[in-house]
């Protein structure tokens, strides 16, 4: 059975000053340093959450300025073929007209030719044709 007697009013004061010993010496200091602790882990996420957002920001920047610069490298690079297409077919044109020129300049001189050859065989293409039915009929042709 239990004895209810002095030593146990001793042992309960006993226990109510250790319980304020520990508690002023290890409790208190301990609970101090875990909240510092939980402070600096919650203070250090909320520094790496800024960061991740500040990276994040910066990856987004990047790949916006990426995209934008490879827009504008084609848009460049098809100014620049359609420039050089056009210079080509000017060139092409300007080939085609000095071309178109030069045949109807020599289409010209031929007929100048062929008009010039005419004239000069006009006199004589009475006696041509007057030799050529001569041959054929076998007899003089008046």
């Amino acid at each position: 059975m239990i004895e209810l007697n002095f030593t146990l009013l001793i042992q309960a004061a006993n226990f109510l000053v250790l319980i304020y010993v520990l508690n002023k010496i290890l409790y208190k200091p301990i609970l101090k340093i875990l909240d510092e602790r939980d402070e600096r882990i919650s203070g250090g996420q909320e520094k790496a959450k800024k960061l991740i957002e500040e990276g994040e920001a910066i990856f987004s920047s990047y790949n916006q300025k990426l995209h934008d610069s490879k827009i504008e490298a084609v848009a460049v690079k098809n100014a620049t073929r359609k420039e050089a297409v056009d210079q080509a077919n000017a060139i092409i044109d300007e080939a085609r007209k000095k071309a178109e020129d030069i045949v109807l300049g020599v289409q010209k001189e031929m007929a100048e030719e062929i008009a010039r050859v005419k004239k000069e065989l006009e006199p004589e293409l009475g006696i041509m044709a007057s030799t050529i039915a001569q041959q054929i009929l076998g007899r003089k042709v008046a």
